[in-house]
């Protein structure tokens, strides 16, 4: 479906009582939105389906036949089983992707066929991979694993952020990540620190700092841990010079832009030692707007905020 100059494949809905709310049967003609001009969301049933029945979440976690529970102020269902394999198969694609360890060659596909032939149970085993592993899956010839092998070795230089996102801690994304590492400065400290040093730092709050702070307590991470820095992942922060050219300013980025992405401009942003907002409002300083900008675009409009072109953005950094 085309909706809002991008092609939507898929609406994810989570939320139990917004399910019941709005009446979901399976196979429902279904109204959908795009929420913020980004995030496709499901806002209404147009048409029921002959003889359709309510859809019911399911308790039982459909890989392990664990139960799924509502967790304490969360909407969602989740499976209480540490050692789940859904769990662990997404873990491993979310560590490897773009915006956490970044291994090129290490997707969606290759991650399930790694954890299907029991070769990669966690992120750790990632690093133990060998050629002769690789060349027993599906497309894989000599080339395709040399270039996966050498992804793998790449990463192992990332900077601390991109390991502390690709962990997976709950209720930390990129930008908290990149908090924690420039604060603590290495993954040890980041380990040792308690919830109210976490929480100190500016952007944090009390459910963070106590996602961190279990995070590392949890059973199972001191090895893993271990394994990656035996492996030779680096455990550091290696911050990059920052500038003030954007000090006090806060920036919200909407919109497809021509040469960096979403994520590329707002690490820029922060660098230069602005905020990267998600939303417009009459604190925002600047919204840099790429093609496709939507509804932020026209608020900041109506607001008379300052709207800048991805040259007028990177001619400002220079």
């Amino acid at each position: 479906m085309f909706l809002a100059g991008t092609t939507v494949a898929r609406a994810i809905l989570h939320n139990e009582e917004f399910i019941r709310q709005l009446g979901l049967c399976m196979g429902d003609t279904i109204q959908v939105r795009k929420a913020g001009d980004i995030i496709p969301e499901v806002i209404g049933v147009t048409k029921h389906k002959e003889g359709a029945r309510p859809y019911v979440m399911p308790h039982i976690c459909p890989s392990c036949g664990s139960a799924a529970v509502h967790l304490e102020d969360e909407a969602a269902l989740r499976c209480i089983n540490p050692e789940c394999p859904a769990q662990a198969l997404r873990n491993l694609i979310h560590f490897a992707s773009r915006g956490a360890m970044d291994i090129d060659g290490m997707g969606e596909a290759v991650c399930t066929q790694l954890g299907e032939k029991g070769v990669v149970h966690s992120a750790a085993d990632i690093y133990t991979l060998t050629k002769e592993q690789l060349l027993t899956l599906d497309k894989f010839k000599d080339k395709s694993a040399e270039n996966l092998l050498r992804a793998i070795a790449a990463s192992k230089d990332n900077n601390l952020d991109k390991l502390l996102f690709g962990l997976g801690i709950r209720n930390i994304g990129d930008k908290a990540a990149a908090l924690l590492a420039e604060h603590f400065g290495s993954m040890d400290a980041v380990r040792a620190a308690s919830a109210e040093e976490v929480c100190s730092i500016d952007g944090f709050g009390g459910v963070m700092a106590q996602s961190v702070v279990e995070f590392f307590a949890r059973e199972g991470t001191a090895d893993l841990l271990e394994r990656l820095t035996a492996s030779g992942v680096n455990m550091t922060w290696h911050g990059g010079e920052k500038t003030t050219k954007l000090a006090g300013k806060t920036v919200v980025v909407t919109g497809t832009l021509e040469t960096l992405s979403r994520s590329e401009a707002e690490a820029l942003i922060v660098k230069n030692g602005g905020k990267a907002s998600g939303s417009v409002s009459k604190k925002t300083s600047y919204v840099l707007a790429g093609t496709a900008a939507g509804s932020k675009l026209t608020k900041a409009q109506s607001l008379g905020i300052p709207v800048l072109t991805e040259q007028e953005f990177l001619q400002m950094l220079e």
